[in-house]
């Protein structure tokens, strides 16, 4: 998923859980830090507005995004293919608008299932993942997608990383974006990213290209769009002092730019343009 991300709620609840975390940080550890087969991701992000890759979720009320992933090591080690490994996970949108209506179709907007392997070769690191997007309330209807991905560190080579990505997502049954037959998503991005305060603080400035391969921004009525959006931000990331035993915690704030092609800035109501900012915190172990 990309942009899944909100307001003042958040921002007092996050400023209670930095306190919490605080306390926390005074007692000493209990247990030695993971270092074992299986790691673990959590997390929750909050934002005003909801995305997915430039197809409009949702742009009023609260929303929140809860995720939790585990991944397997399979391997560790080696020349060549250095590491394999196996993540299952599912993550969520829960969206205060659906709740408010009368009669409405209740706040968990979706929630999705994800399994993959990722494969490490030197600074490479490739993806094969199957997703099904499911909505609880019945908002849209599940689409099931086989995606490919290839990112690489370039931390080693250039003195600002770039990190570029490049995805392709594949429909096998439903269509994101409520056209007439199943398409083929490609994204195109990098990610340079500055350490400031004595590297106790990190700010990447995405930038993210979508595009339609095939039938993947489309009404199934006469419009094909190729350009879906262009996506640019800023993201700053804090950690927390936490206990070593609990893991890695960290604070995180956002603000992203979305231009919209033709067709998706129709569904946005004609805005071409629009803002999304964020709030989250994550915890890894």
């Amino acid at each position: 998923m990309v942009l899944r991300r909100g307001g003042a709620v958040r921002m007092w609840a996050c400023a209670a859980l930095l306190f919490c975390v605080h306390a926390l940080g005074s007692r000493p550890a209990l247990a030695q830090p993971n270092d074992g087969g299986v790691s673990f991701t959590m997390g929750l992000d909050g934002s005003h507005a909801y995305f997915f890759r430039g197809i409009r979720q949702e742009t009023s009320g609260i929303i929140l995004q809860p995720y939790f992933d585990a991944t397997f090591t399979l391997f560790d080690g080696g020349e060549g293919l250095n590491s394999v490994g196996l993540t299952v996970g599912q993550w969520n949108s829960v969206h205060s608008s659906a709740g408010a209506q009368p009669n409405g179709p209740g706040t968990w907007y979706e929630s999705d299932f994800y399994a993959g392997l990722t494969f490490g070769l030197e600074n490479w690191q490739a993806g094969l993942t199957y997703t099904s997007y499911m909505s609880p309330n019945h908002s849209f209807g599940t689409v099931q997608e086989l995606s490919l991905s290839l990112s690489m560190d370039d931390s080693a080579l250039l003195p600002v990383p770039l990190s570029p990505h490049l995805g392709i997502a594949i429909e096998m049954s439903g269509q994101a974006d409520g056209g007439a037959a199943e398409g083929v998503y490609l994204e195109l991005g990098v990610e340079p990213g500055l350490d400031l305060v004595a590297s106790n603080v990190s700010i990447g400035f995405p930038a993210t290209l979508g595009l339609s391969l095939n039938n993947y921004y489309e009404d199934g009525a006469g419009i094909s769009d190729t350009l879906g959006y262009v996506d640019v931000g800023a993201v700053a990331t804090v950690p927390m002092t936490v206990p070593e035993s609990f893991g890695s915690w960290e604070f995180s704030g956002g603000v992203h730019l979305l231009r919209l092609g033709r067709y998706l800035e129709m569904l946005n109501d004609g805005e071409s343009l629009q803002i999304v900012a964020s709030l989250g915190v994550s915890i890894a172990y």
